[in-house]
């Protein structure tokens, strides 16, 4: 599968192979592609970078542990980019749930 964005078109898995594995990693990549994003002092400003940590974060969460096969953390990536676009909405429920509608 290939997730495509306003610059981006890059497959899901190397995506996963690009080492995005710290907030700083993530940091940059929100940077590059989400418009509301800005620092001021040391201040990020980003509606959306919450979610999209909290999920990635959860995504090695479930490698690690043998949750999830590399191949399933395609529709995640999907479902992310989808969220920084606009198309996608990201968030945990109640129970700890990620919902993607």
């Amino acid at each position: 599968m290939i997730i495509e964005g306003r610059d981006l078109r890059v497959s899901a898995l190397t995506f996963l192979t690009m080492q995005i594995r710290d907030r700083k990693d993530i940091i940059d990549y929100v940077k590059r592609y989400e418009q509301c994003y800005r620092v001021e002092d040391n201040v990020i400003f980003s509606p959306k970078i919450f979610i999209i940590n909290t999920v990635i974060q959860w995504c090695y969460n479930q490698l690690e542990t043998k949750k999830m096969q590399t191949n399933e953390m395609e529709f995640y990536l999907m479902a992310i980019q989808g969220f920084i676009e606009g198309k996608t909405n990201l968030s945990w429920d109640e129970e700890g749930n990620l919902v993607i509608s």
